[in-house]
């Protein structure tokens, strides 16, 4: 069993935290830093994937009025939101261990999002063809990955309880038919975000048959 770093980096801005998996990426690639997984929050913020299509964008001017920055990526997929209660893991990992096949590495990542759904009453499905993770009630929780060197980096956003009306500004991953949902719209059971995290860090460690240094795991995971 493999055993990785663990970091919970609490509420972070996005351009920062992307500097930081960068920057993570890179030494994971060079061998000067173990896999890691990242778990956080972002300020609210509109992401957008390499392709830099806007076109799911509904309201730029209502964006801009609530102080909502449009950040360019490299990841895969289209355009999505963030914003506190919504909890995003960026996992740096190797994907030799799963012979490179970035697709069976993605469907792991929905698997993790399905059974933590699940663990608070929600029942989701993983879409090949419109990607992510999705309820009856609509896109539960956005993918998307980059590699370089089979180093692994971006990764999945379930939504927990984000504000709802940012969302309403965006149609996620240019699905114009598709409504966002989270687990508060979905469930009398929503978790806290501390304990949405214990629970995603246990969930995607028994997916991917790994474990955590117990030195990396701060006080934020562990309480």
């Amino acid at each position: 069993m493999k055993t990785v770093q663990l970091r919970d980096l609490g509420l972070t801005d996005y351009a920062e935290s992307l500097q930081l998996q960068r920057q993570l990426r890179d030494d994971v690639i060079a061998d000067r830093a173990p896999e890691t997984l990242l778990l956080t929050e972002h300020e609210p913020v509109v992401t957008l994937g390499r392709r830099r299509d806007r076109s799911g964008i509904l309201s730029p001017e209502l964006l801009a009025q609530a102080g909502i920055a449009v950040v360019a990526s490299e990841r895969g997929g289209h355009v999505t939101y963030h914003g506190p209660g919504q909890l995003v893991a960026y996992p740096l990992l190797k994907l030799r261990r799963w012979d490179n096949d970035l697709r069976a590495y993605v469907e792991r990542l929905e698997r993790v999002a399905v059974e933590f759904c699940a663990r608070y009453g929600v029942d989701a499905h993983g879409d090949p063809e419109r990607h992510g993770v999705y309820s009856a009630r609509g896109k539960i929780a956005s993918i998307g990955v980059h590699v370089r060197h089979w180093v692994a980096m971006h990764g999945i956003a379930i939504n927990v309880d984000p504000n709802m009306k940012h969302w309403a500004l965006i149609a996620p991953c240019n699905l114009p038919d598709v409504d966002a949902s989270s687990i508060a719209i979905e469930s009398d059971r929503c978790p806290s975000m501390s304990d949405a995290k214990l629970a995603f860090a246990a969930i995607f460690a028994a997916t991917f048959d790994l474990d955590y240094d117990p030195e990396s795991v701060i006080d934020q995971i562990t309480a």
